[in-house]
């Protein structure tokens, strides 16, 4: 097994999705969005606790200090930006991304301040846990690493986010100066991952305006960090198909010139296919793109053009390009200097002192996740993959007892089959909502003699098509000379994910007798084991099928 053409193919697959689009019924794609986050049921809305710990009066607005529990346990820390005057004012959520200073980054301060200036109450909502954020204005550190790979089982961290928000505006609510009937979202990068998702499963949100985010998988299906990567959200279709799930409700996509992860040329492809859905509709005028001078950021330019846009969608004002700043503050990464912010070490903005920031973390509410599964029935041959669709699969000639090896252990025998669990790109594969010894079985299932009928006439490569394959299948100590008519009979497997490997293959071919080094009780494995190639994307969601 060549990890290069497995993860090629695995990209590939991710692009083919994006462009068939969701998979799901469409009364059905929204539960399919909370099922992938975690969050099918939602959780229970117990008491917030919500206290209001201090005001910091400003020229024109003031900030209120807030937390609250989204969870029991689970300590949230927000600013809501309120402009003077009586209200009720009009809401826009704002989830921050991966700034260094969450809510008092000063890009961020800035569009607090610019949104309560234009008459908006503004709630900048502290991501939960850590990323690049580890530093003492961190108010929910404790919660744990983004970069978690054991939460994919059954909830994840935009799961997480987007419940802190919805609860955020539960919150306010319940405030006769807020104006609930009126509300917006908007966050850039992974605050722009939380718009979309809070966006499209809650309806109360009026409109949104993701910034740097909701690009087309089709263009670029890569994105570094990790809490990113949604398990099985690829069933739900590309970025646009979550997006349009709230159609005709307005969304303003907010892109930067020059950005590799997040490209203009994604952007303007979700545009597109937004256009389209809308154009059926006959909202059409609801969608806009405003692509912007620069890199990945949050700019002046780019808040005067959200702005402009809620402006319009939630006072009901002229259509507009941009808004011009009331008062000119940063302009992100091309003017970083702290103009007409506070610095970011500046106390008063702090919302909790360091010894009241007590709250559960992400693996205790794993561990709750995990002891109330959600079963849904796990069919093998439903979730065979066509992956000859996107590469080309080895035709495997078998011996009567085949063995397969993780990296990591010794070979049972001189004729295993390798398994590369290191060099397999598993961010592709959580998007898909396939563990990798899931992958590795479909695989085996499609190269063993006796697979799947006319799978060979569909791309199946034999060991003679060519000197580069016979190659790689010399060097990966593939095959025997034994008779590729014949189908093994037994599978030795050696190693945790060669184990679970030959447990998904003895699904797909129940004859099989299977020798594993390692024996399985459940998804929870995973976790104790602490190997990620383990972890079944969405193994809340699937019973124990073995």
């Amino acid at each position: 097994m060549d990890a290069v053409t497995i993860n090629k193919m695995l990209e590939a697959r991710v692009k083919d999705l994006a462009q068939r689009g969701p998979s799901v019924k469409p009364e059905d794609r929204k539960k399919a969005v909370m099922r992938s986050l975690g969050l099918d049921p939602l959780p229970a809305r117990t008491n917030l606790k919500a206290v209001v710990t201090g005001i910091v009066k400003r020229d024109g607005y003031r900030i209120e200090k807030i937390r609250y529990e989204s969870i029991p346990g689970l300590l949230v820390t927000a600013h809501l930006y309120i402009p003077n005057g009586k209200g009720p004012f009009p809401v826009i959520l704002n989830p921050h991304g991966h700034w260094q200073h969450k809510k008092v980054e000063p890009a961020v301060q800035a569009r607090g301040i610019s949104l309560a200036l234009e008459g908006f109450a503004a709630l900048i909502v502290d991501s939960p846990g850590v990323s690049w954020d580890r530093n003492d204005q961190n108010e929910r550190l404790n919660i744990g690493d983004h970069n978690d790979w054991f939460l994919n089982l059954g909830l994840c961290v935009q799961g997480v986010y987007a419940w802190d928000l919805m609860r955020g505006l539960d919150y306010l609510e319940s405030r006769s100066d807020m104006d609930c009937k009126r509300v917006g979202i908007t966050g850039t990068s992974g605050g722009g991952t939380a718009t979309l998702y809070t966006f499209a499963i809650d309806e109360r949100i009026s409109c949104a305006a993701p910034a740097c985010y909701a690009t087309s998988m089709e263009i670029v299906p890569h994105n570094g960090c990790l809490c990113n990567h949604v398990p099985g959200i690829m069933s739900s279709g590309d970025r646009s198909d979550i997006l349009a799930i709230r159609a005709p409700a307005p969304i303003c996509l907010i892109g930067a010139t020059v950005d590799a992860e997040f490209p203009m040329e994604g952007h303007q492809r979700s545009y597109e296919k937004l256009k389209a859905i809308y154009k059926s509709k006959k909202a059409e005028s609801n969608v806009r793109l405003e692509l912007v001078e620069g890199g990945h950021d949050y700019s002046r330019r780019m808040r005067e053009a959200m702005v402009a846009f809620f402006r319009e969608h939630l006072l009901g004002e002229a259509r507009r390009g941009y808004v011009p700043e009331k008062r000119p503050m940063t302009d992100g990464n091309g003017n970083p200097f702290q103009v007409g912010t506070a610095p970011v070490t500046d106390p008063r903005l702090m919302v909790t002192p360091w010894f009241d920031r007590q709250t559960k973390s992400f693996r205790d509410l794993l561990y709750e996740a995990m002891s109330k599964p959600q079963p849904s029935p796990y069919i093998a041959s439903e979730r065979l993959v066509g992956w000859a669709r996107h590469g080309r699969v080895d035709k495997i000639n078998s011996v009567e007892n085949l063995s397969i090896h993780d990296q990591t252990v010794a070979a049972p025998s001189a004729y295993s089959i390798l398994l590369p669990i290191e060099d397999i790109d598993q961010r592709l594969c959580i998007y898909l909502g396939i563990s990798i010894p899931e992958l590795f079985a479909q695989l085996l299932h499609y190269g063993l003699p006796c697979g799947p009928e006319g799978w060979e006439s569909s791309g199946v490569a034999t060991l003679a098509s060519d000197p580069l394959t016979s190659m790689i299948a010399s060097v990966k100590t593939l095959v025997s000379s034994a008779s590729p008519e014949v189908a093994p009979t037994k599978l030795i497997a050696a190693g945790e994910v060669a184990s679970m490997t030959a447990m998904f293959l003895k699904l797909l071919r129940p004859s099989l007798e299977i020798e594993t080094s390692h024996a399985f009780g459940g998804w929870e494995d995973a976790l104790s084991l602490k190997i990620r190639q383990l972890v079944q994307p969405g193994g809340r969601y699937l019973q124990w099928p073995f």
